[in-house]
């Protein structure tokens, strides 16, 4: 397994818990099963990650997300 997972994604909720932490529940296209396959393994194992976010280029496809051909 790699230490770097890549996949596109929407933000669909961000929550504020009882603690005062925050959640973050991303979509993933179906394409990313892989992916998906290896944040769980991540959970599983309770690792601690660091999370980068960049915008996409909205121009360069077309679609809900920007995720069509990801």
């Amino acid at each position: 397994m790699s230490d770097t997972v890549k996949f596109w994604a929407v933000v669909q909720k961000v929550q504020t818990l009882a603690d005062g932490g925050l959640r973050v529940t991303l979509d993933l296209p179906e394409s990313a099963i892989m992916q998906a396959a290896e944040l769980m393994v991540f959970k599983r194992e309770a690792v601690v990650l660091q999370v980068e976010c960049k915008r996409d280029n909205p121009d360069s496809r077309q679609g809900a997300g920007g995720q069509e051909g990801r």
